[in-house]
């Protein structure tokens, strides 16, 4: 296994979306973290890619990868073998992501697990998710509601978007960490907030994007749900990506199974939802 020159998201097929996405997010400057990208190809032509992205506090947040559909289980475990070290696994934040596209990835899974078994362990319940892919195609034009303003998110935002997230995904406290993503979050990539006419400081409701491409912490409030504010949200997001990666770089976005309400919405919008066995997400804590 030879390490070679890292991949650009146009070399990159778009059945593996979420890694090219990524790789555009680098690209084009939406990902200005830290990060590192290993590629290597295998004797037999595979390839092997992961992006290694670290945190404010410079501790390993994200592991991402491309996997050749192509390849042995041997040449998996060499892969990981080079590009997980000892030391990264003593240096990986308490919010930990692997983002994972392969048909092998239960196998692949299984090998990482091994690996972070004494430091992180998954939290299932909380993370019992259906994975959406965004459409290839652009999203229809939508009027902001009679007394609503659709604008951007800023810093003065940060409190609100991660008291709420915090509350929506079962931790009781927020913790710096949260905050820290939060203002990545809206000073990195674009994100959007509705704001009353009334109250044009204030969101009611707002969508980020995560630094792994992922569509971020969308929230309507109680009191301004049913006017089609979460729909108007994820167009613009969708939009404002297109136009800057290309249709062909896709979103993506986790939902709860019991969240009913939110897997109609996204379905709705022509977002497909993907097989359990072949693209996820896992956390892990």
């Amino acid at each position: 296994m030879e390490k070679i020159s890292n991949l650009k998201s146009a070399d990159v097929p778009e059945e593996f979306c979420i890694f090219k996405t990524q790789l555009s997010l680098i690209e084009k400057g939406w990902l200005k973290g830290t990060y590192t990208i290993e590629t290597f190809r295998t004797s037999n032509g595979h390839i092997f890619s992961m992006i290694r992205n670290r945190n404010v506090n410079n501790q390993i947040d994200r592991y991402s990868f491309f996997i050749d559909n192509e390849a042995t289980f041997n040449e998996m475990d060499d892969f990981l073998a080079e590009v997980i070290k000892s030391d990264d696994l003593v240096n990986l934040a308490w919010y930990f992501k692997i983002v994972v596209q392969s048909k092998h990835i239960d196998y692949f899974l299984q090998k990482i697990e091994e690996k972070l078994a004494k430091s992180h362990k998954q939290d299932p319940k909380r993370f019992d998710h259906h994975m959406f892919i965004a459409p290839a195609s652009k999203p229809k034009e939508m009027s902001v509601p009679q007394g609503y303003i659709l604008g951007p998110l800023l810093k003065s935002h940060v409190d609100t978007v991660t008291e709420q997230w915090a509350a929506d995904t079962g931790f009781t406290t927020v913790s710096d960490d949260m905050v820290h993503i939060v203002q990545e979050n809206i000073a990195e990539r674009p994100s959007f907030g509705v704001f009353t006419e009334s109250d044009p400081r204030t969101p009611i409701a707002w969508c980020s994007m995560y630094g792994g491409s992922s569509l971020a912490m969308l929230h309507v409030k109680d009191g301004h749900r049913g006017k089609g504010l979460a729909r108007i949200l994820i167009r613009s997001m969708l939009k404002i990506a297109q136009e800057v990666h290309g249709i062909e770089c896709r979103l993506h976005t986790c939902v709860h199974k019991d969240n009913l309400a939110s897997q109609k919405l996204f379905l709705s919008e022509g977002w497909e939802i993907q097989p359990v066995n072949y693209k996820k997400i896992y956390f892990f804590f």
